[in-house]
C-alpha cells in the first residue's frame, strides 16, 4: 500500500506529540497505543531495541488500522529500514544521520526522521532528502536552538526529543519545534504497568494541550 508521506507528516504535526515506546514490558503495548490514539495522537513510534519489535509493530499496525500511523525508531541503517517497512511501518526514525537509512526510506516511500544537532548535520540531512530533522537530545541545546535554526532553514520540520518536561515543553514549541517526542511508557509509568488506559489518555491529553497552547497564533 502506497504511503502518503505528506499526510503522515501532517498527522505528526496535528497534535505535535509523538509517543515513543522503548520498554521490555510489552504486555499493555497495544492497549496503551489505543490510549494515545484516544488523546487525539495520530502517530506512535516503536523502537527497534524492544524485544520482538518487528512482531510488535506488525500487531500494532493491524490493531490500530488507519487510525494511527505506526513507525519504527532507532533504525541505524538501510537493512533496519527494510525490515521495519516489511513489518508495516509508515515512518522510520533514527537517533542520528545515516545516508543509507535515508536512502532506504526514500526507496520505500516512507517518512524519514533523522537525528541532527548541528547546522552541518541539518544541511546533510536536507541534501539527502530527509523529511523530519530530530534534534536529539534537545535538552542539551535548549529551546533557543530551534529558533536559531529556523532562520537559515525556514520551513524545516524540526522535532525535539528528550530533555524537557511538561512544564518546559512549551518553550521548545514556541521556539519552533513542530513535534516533540514523549516516553510512551513513562508519562505515567504506574498507569502503563497496570494497563490503566484512561489514565494514560488523561496524561497524554495534558501534553497535547501544552503543545497546542504554546504554538504561535497564526
Amino acid at each position: 500500500m502506497a504511503v502518503n508521506k505528506q499526510r503522515i507528516i501532517e498527522r505528526m504535526c496535528e497534535t505535535g506529540v509523538l509517543p515513543v515506546f522503548r520498554t521490555s514490558d510489552v504486555k499493555h503495548l497495544t492497549a496503551a497505543s489505543r490510549a494515545y490514539r484516544d488523546a487525539g495522537i495520530g502517530c506512535i513510534e516503536y523502537t527497534m531495541t524492544m524485544p520482538g519489535a518487528l512482531d510488535l509493530i506488525g500487531q500494532a499496525a493491524a490493531a490500530l488500522g488507519g487510525d494511527v500511523y505506526v513507525g519504527a525508531g532507532t533504525a541505524l541503517d538501510g537493512p533496519s529500514v527494510d525490515r521495519a517497512v516489511a513489518a508495516g511501518v509508515t515512518f522510520v526514525a533514527s537517533p542520528g544521520l545515516n545516508a543509507e537509512m535515508v536512502t532506504a526510506c526514500r526507496r520505500h516511500g516512507v517518512v524519514s526522521v533523522v537525528g541532527a544537532i548541528t547546522p552541518t548535520e541539518i544541511m546533510e540531512a536536507m541534501d539527502l532528502g530527509a523529511d523530519v530533522v530530530k534534534v536529539f537530545p534537545a535538552g542539551c541545546v535548549g529551546p533557543g536552538f530551534f529558533a536559531e535554526m529556523l532562520g537559515p532553514f525556514p520551513g524545516l520540520c524540526l522535532m525535539a526529543a528528550a530533555g524537557f518536561s511538561l512544564a518546559t515543553v512549551g518553550q521548545y514549541v514556541a521556539a519552533g519545534a513542530s513535534i516533540v517526542t514523549v516516553p510512551a511508557q513513562g508519562l505515567d509509568a504506574a498507569a502503563y504497568a497496570a494497563g490503566d488506559c484512561p489514565a494514560i489518555t488523561r496524561v497524554a491529553a495534558k501534553w497535547v494541550e501544552a503543545v497546542r497552547a504554546a504554538r504561535p497564533r497564526r
